[in-house]
């Protein structure tokens, strides 16, 4: 990255909901714990907001930069004037999963014919039309099987393996925690989305003019980051643990590692090697939009370039990979 020695550092702000689970800023943590952001000569601040809308509108209105967020809300909120375009994915598959015991006989979406599916609540949520339209691809009709509120985290997991749902339908990172305890699951993922990344990072159209370059070598870290995360689970962990300042226990840095573990393949460097790591796919975001819009989630279907853009994913790529991988396992 070809920058003038002694180049002032420039400002870039992160703002989330002060209720994001840890696990969906792990990226951001790994590359500042890790030195990317430094080399990228960016000082990245963090700023919560009491509410993911709150965040949205700080990012929309200019007075944030960066939002981490799923394409969800950039499409449904669109014509309320909310107005951000995806630049960077930070997965490399769709999130939202099917999860059922290891041990069960289902082991495809016809499966679940006739059986009780948990969800975190059957209104309102994009996990229940995504699970709808996975099964519908699967062959079974709204009335082949239930839609069960089973809530959130402990709860939703003590349902499905209590038996009162067979399988719970829920992002694959609220999963993630259980399968390290030892929660044993088969994950079943949509048929015609499942390998497109429906979550990453946006900023404003506005933001994306003005502060591009910056926004590059911000894609550049993130990219850093999760190849550290492929190459080096125990490096990366050790760098989000220290840069999120609360102090660790060597306890700590066993799970976090074992979480980046079982993350990896769903995380943006799945292929270390791919030249376009965290690009998200237009045809793939085209096609949810539809999704959406058959669901009656939204009125009309936009185009998927009104809020995703890959202006940023060559640069971000724009170097040996193989260097962040043998830096992390040094």
């Amino acid at each position: 990255m070809a920058l003038r020695p002694g180049v002032a550092d420039d400002a870039l702000a992160v703002v989330r909901d002060s209720k994001t689970p840890p696990l969906m800023n792990a990226l951001n943590l790994v590359a500042e714990g890790a030195g990317f952001y430094k080399e990228a000569h960016l000082k990245v601040t963090n700023v919560l907001s009491e509410t993911a809308l709150d965040a949205l509108k700080i990012c929309s209105s200019g007075r944030g930069e960066i939002c981490p967020v799923g394409i969800e809300p950039l499409v449904s909120r669109y014509d309320e004037g909310i107005r951000l375009k995806m630049f960077l994915a930070r997965a490399s598959k769709f999130g939202y999963v099917i999860g059922v015991p290891e041990d069960s006989g289902i082991r495809t979406l016809a499966d679940l014919k006739g059986k009780k599916i948990g969800v975190h609540s059957v209104t309102g949520t994009s996990a229940v039309f995504t699970t709808e339209s996975a099964l519908a691809v699967g062959g079974l009709k709204k009335g082949d099987y239930e839609l069960v509120t089973i809530g959130m985290e402990d709860e939703a997991v003590g349902k499905l393996k209590s038996g009162q749902v067979v399988a719970a339908a829920l992002p694959f990172y609220e999963l993630i925690p259980f399968m390290i305890a030892g929660t044993k699951l088969r994950i079943l993922r949509h048929p015609s989305l499942g390998e497109y990344a429906n979550a990453g990072y946006a900023a404003a159209p506005s933001v994306i003019a003005e502060k591009g370059d910056a926004l590059r070598r911000f894609s550049r870290a993130i990219v850093q980051a999760s190849l550290l995360v492929r190459s080096d689970p125990g490096a990366a962990a050790q760098a989000m643990l220290t840069a999120d300042g609360k102090g660790f226990t060597e306890a700590d840095l066993a799970r976090r590692t074992a979480e980046f573990r079982f993350w990896e393949e769903d995380l943006p460097a799945a292929d270390p090697l791919n030249k376009r790591i965290g690009a998200i796919s237009l045809a793939g975001m085209q096609a949810y939009i539809q999704l959406m819009a058959d669901a009656g989630i939204i009125k009309r279907v936009m185009p998927a370039s009104e809020v995703v853009t890959d202006e940023f994913v060559e640069f971000a790529n724009g170097f040996d990979h193989r260097s962040v991988m043998s830096k992390g396992r040094r």
